[in-house]
């Protein structure tokens, strides 16, 4: 207001120098170059103060001094009423605003960095609908932002659902207040739950959607206010923190650990490792000792919303004792039942000896049991189960085990005995096979004489009948006897028989006279000498 009356001084100086300053400055070229400068500088000062300077990270924000007054109930001016304009200068110069009319000032943007969201409140707007708590969505945030299709559109004064994301934003700061919360961040490994405080209101008469009921709690649709039925897997989401209201659910393996103190399985909860977190049970025969136990289960992503709707936050604790919602309302309890039910059924001493069974069935009973409660079983271990942790349990652990060593013992000897007694066996065995083998020699020896003897017989039985052709060949036995004679004097002088029929033989005869004439013949021929001799 200041430039733009010294303005009007200069402009008032440039006419009077002119018109009544002229007996006072005679000549005429330096009254007009005195008036000129006068009402440039006037001129230059009239329109610098009806402009507005905005720099590129600002906006400009106008206030009418004079006007028609604001509709009741309302403080930012739509329609050119006195108060508070909702249009914001853009960077850069704007003139025409006189300022004995309009207050400008520049206001800074708002920046909201990555990884966050701006939610809005407009201080001004129509109410909202009976029974919301935060303004309809808009389709778009830079519609929401523009005042002035804000009050031409649907805009509701509150909180606004829609959300500003990560960028920079022209404001008016008069109708809108604009807070920066982080963004919905749902890890890896883990899903997000939504429970919405926005939205459609589920009626149980409307037979366009069937909700599965969990607790009572019916899982909805992501368009309705309640528990959303669909999880958000990992990534950013830019939503109202407040309008919905996050759980983040683990989907990863979790082990649970129930050991005694000082146990390396106790490391799964090191803030409790000097405790003693083991399962106690008593047996059918009453003792009571503890049972060392691991579980590993997991909640699958579908899963989520009904275990959210069972036991709120699975990973809360609220007593802040080391056990979770899901761990203290769930699996505690579950495990702890089924390993004492188990226990009062059987002897200890059979308890301890049927460890694998007992672990199988437990897992069998503790998996159906986590069905109901929306949580996926992978195994139950038991670690250890401490019988002789107690004096009662150490006695008739060592009472056990000297009827085993007796037992061993027993079957030691046992098998001594078998051992000596298939020994025995063995060399019974062997002198049995030793006079078996002098059995099948003699045997042998006795077939291969009768082989002998058959074979002489039937050479005897061949002779036999070869001198009964020679015999029947010389005529009779006579001649036979003859020849026979005949070959073996002829041997007998050292001659080989060479089959002749001697003359004497021939010219009849008795043996006698073939005797003596064979003699005869003999004496009668000359000797043949051997060479060298005389």
């Amino acid at each position: 207001m200041a430039v733009f009356c010294l303005g009007l001084l200069f402009l008032l100086a440039a006419f009077s120098v002119l018109s009544v300053c002229g007996k006072y400055i005679p000549a005429a070229w330096l009254r007009i170059g005195i008036a000129g400068i006068c009402g440039i500088l006037g001129i230059i000062l009239l329109i610098s103060s009806t402009s507005l300077w905005v720099a590129a990270n600002k906006g400009g924000l106008i206030t009418k001094k004079f006007g028609e007054s604001l509709r009741e109930g309302h403080i930012i001016a739509v329609n050119g009423e006195r108060g508070i304009q909702a249009d914001i200068l853009s960077p850069g110069w704007s003139f025409g605003w006189w300022p004995w009319l309009y207050d400008l000032e520049t206001v800074d943007n708002i920046t909201i960095n990555e990884g966050n969201v701006g939610t809005v409140t407009a201080l001004d707007g129509k109410p909202l609908p009976e029974g919301e708590v935060y303004a309809p969505a808009w389709d778009s945030p830079m519609r929401m932002i523009d005042a002035r299709t804000f009050f031409t559109g649907s805009g509701c004064k509150g909180p606004q659902l829609t959300v500003l994301p990560p960028g920079q934003y022209r404001y008016n700061p008069k109708l809108y207040t604009i807070s920066i919360s982080p963004c919905t961040d749902v890890p890896i490994g883990s899903v997000a739950v939504v429970r919405a405080n926005a939205g459609k209101i589920y009626d149980e008469s409307d037979k366009s959607i069937t909700p599965e009921k969990v607790n009572g709690v019916p899982l909805l649709p992501s368009n309705y206010r309640g528990i959303w039925r669909s999880p958000l897997m990992p990534g950013k989401y830019y939503m109202h923190p407040s309008a919905y209201q996050i759980v983040i659910v683990k989907t990863i393996k979790r082990v649970y650990s129930y050991t005694g103190k000082g146990t390396s399985e106790s490391n799964s909860k090191p803030a409790q490792a000097h405790l003693d977190n083991s399962i106690h049970v008593r047996s059918m025969d009453g003792f009571q000792f503890p049972v060392d136990v691991r579980l590993i289960a997991m909640i699958e992503a579908q899963n989520a919303p009904a275990v959210v709707a069972l036991f709120g936050d699975p990973d809360s604790d609220p007593n802040k004792d080391g056990f979770d919602n899901l761990e203290q309302r769930a699996i505690l309890p579950s495990i702890r039942a089924i390993l004492r039910n188990s226990a009062e059924s059987e002897k200890a001493i059979q308890y301890v000896n049927s460890r694998s069974k007992v672990e199988s069935e437990v897992f069998k009973k503790f998996k159906a049991d986590m069905e109901r409660a929306k949580v996926d079983v992978e195994a139950v271990y038991l670690a250890d189960i401490r019988l002789d942790i107690t004096p009662e349990g150490m006695k008739l652990m060592s009472t056990q085990t000297d009827k085993e060593l007796a037992v061993q013992q027993q079957q030691m000897y046992q098998q001594q005995v078998l051992a000596e007694n298939e020994r025995s066996k063995q060399v019974e065995a062997q002198e049995a096979a030793n006079q078996q083998k002098g059995v099948q020699a003699s045997l042998a020896a006795i077939v291969i004489e009768k082989n002998n003897a058959e074979a002489a017989k039937n050479r005897a039985m061949g002779e036999a009948a070869a001198y009964e052709q020679k015999v029947k060949a010389l005529g009779g036995v006579e001649n036979f006897t003859k020849l026979e004679i005949a070959k073996m004097m002829t041997e007998a002088f050292g001659k080989a028989w060479k089959g002749e029929v001697p003359q004497l033989f021939v010219s009849g005869g008795g043996v006698g006279d073939m005797l003596s004439a064979f003699f005869a013949q003999q004496i009668a021929k000359p000797q043949a000498h051997e060479p060298g001799t005389k």
